[in-house]
């Protein structure tokens, strides 16, 4: 008897405000040269959306988060992806917990409390439905992009 693998967690899956903590966490890994690069041009393009007051408390959690990863770009080649990393779910779960671990309890604390103020929801991984869209649109690409190769 085997157990299945649940399906990944895509952007279809997410709500508004997930989908928005997620690109952020993109842009921030990949943006800028240095960190205070990514992070005043993230916060450019936020200064009118309701998470604005939320990013110096959401730049330190990341800080806090991905700071097991050997480089800020981390699984680079995931973010390009509608199906989230591990590390990109990692963050959604730690986010959304009702107790962080200790290691980063202050960061994360500081971090949910902004979202709160900033009315930013986001809903704990396990409750979060995966429905396997992104996962199957994924594979629909590939084997259509390899079809196209083949001679006819």
């Amino acid at each position: 008897m085997s157990t299945s693998q649940p399906a990944p967690l895509g952007l279809y899956d997410l709500n508004e405000d997930e989908c928005l903590i997620v690109s952020i966490s993109r842009a921030w890994r990949k943006l800028g040269p240095t960190r205070s690069v990514a992070e005043h041009s993230i916060a450019r393009l936020l200064q009118t959306d309701r998470v604005y007051p939320a990013l110096d408390a959401l730049f330190a959690a990341f800080v806090s988060l991905f700071a097991a990863e050997s480089a800020r770009a981390g699984d680079a080649a995931d973010h390009e992806s509608d199906l989230l990393s591990e590390s990109e779910e990692t963050l959604l779960d730690q986010l959304s917990a009702e107790t962080p671990p200790d290691w980063q309890k202050q960061e994360v604390r500081a971090c949910q409390t902004a979202l709160r103020q900033a009315r930013i929801e986001l809903r704990p991984l396990g409750t979060i439905e995966r429905s396997g869209h992104d996962s199957m649109m994924q594979r629909l690409t590939v084997s259509y992009q390899l079809a196209m190769r083949l001679p006819h």
